[in-house]
């Protein structure tokens, strides 16, 4: 992994995620738009190692954190999703783009319900999401994954995803 370059992309997703650009694809006046720090935590968690997944996923949560109202309640559920995720595609293969999707959507309701209910506890007056945002959010955010998925590919090879740190592939191959 090139955590330079990682740290470039993360930086740029955020501001993406922040930016007027965003508000281009929102649906309908409750400002439903996709979450693309999502979709990278579920790719970089099927993708990279165990133990890159769970540095990655605490650093996209702590960029979705500084995209929010609220510090920390991301920073714990992406960290803890996006690790049982890592852990989890040792049992279930997350190969097709159809089972990565689902995952994206489970992981986002998973996310935004963990971060929700942090939430409700550190500052009850900031919380203003619905189980129906939450499900249109990850629901979006998967039906997205469909069209990023070869761009976020590409941006995951040019950030050394798969290659293993002594220069081997993570299948074992030289």
């Amino acid at each position: 992994m090139k955590w330079w370059r990682f740290t470039f992309v993360v930086i740029l997703v955020a501001v993406l995620q922040v930016s007027a650009a965003m508000n281009v694809l929102s649906l309908t006046n409750l400002r439903i738009k996709p979450d693309v720090l999502l979709i990278l935590l579920v790719y970089f968690a099927v993708y990279c190692d165990v133990y890159d997944a769970v540095i990655i996923s605490f650093a996209l949560g702590f960029a979705a954190d500084m995209t929010g109202m609220v510090l920390g309640p991301h920073f714990i559920s992406y960290g803890i999703i996006g690790t049982a995720i890592a852990h989890i595609r040792k049992l279930i293969l997350l190969k097709t783009t159809r089972q990565q999707a689902a995952a994206v959507f489970i992981t986002g309701i998973a996310v935004a319900i963990i971060a929700l209910v942090l939430t409700q506890i550190k500052a009850p007056q900031m919380t203003k999401t619905g189980l129906f945002e939450i499900t249109a959010v990850a629901a979006y955010s998967a039906i997205l994954w469909f069209l990023v998925k070869w761009p976020v590919t590409k941006i995951g090879k040019w950030l050394g995803v798969g290659a293993h740190r002594f220069g081997l592939k993570t299948d074992g191959r030289v």
